[in-house]
């Protein structure tokens, strides 16, 4: 890898696995998702997932939305502006990692 130290620039917010996983589902839809589709597609118990998302929501990674469905409470999240960028631009790190690992280019 031409600078080994761009590993540090991985956000520590996206490279927890349930937070990747989260942020992959909510920047790949382009609307809203709720929390019991979360729950469903990620197989998250209620409480891991809670946390995560408040984290992720704390960051500005995502956005809240609760309304009803009724008389049903109903959350659902979005990816933020900021998170879509941060985001993508963590994946563009990550792959340059992997290439360069994959390719034999280790910076000596």
């Amino acid at each position: 890898m031409k600078d080994p130290t761009r590993v540090f620039a991985l956000s520590k917010v996206f490279h927890e696995r349930s937070r990747l996983a989260i942020m992959s589902v909510l920047s790949t839809r382009g609307e809203e998702t709720s929390f019991t589709d979360l729950l469903r597609i990620l197989k998250l118990t209620k409480g891991n997932l809670s946390v995560h998302l408040r984290t992720l929501e704390e960051s500005g990674y995502i956005e809240v939305t609760k309304g009803y469905a009724g008389r049903t409470p109903r959350t659902t999240y979005r990816a933020t502006p900021k998170g879509r960028r941060d985001f993508s631009a963590y994946l563009t790190i990550l792959k340059d990692i992997i290439t360069n690992i994959q390719s034999g280019k280790t910076g000596a």
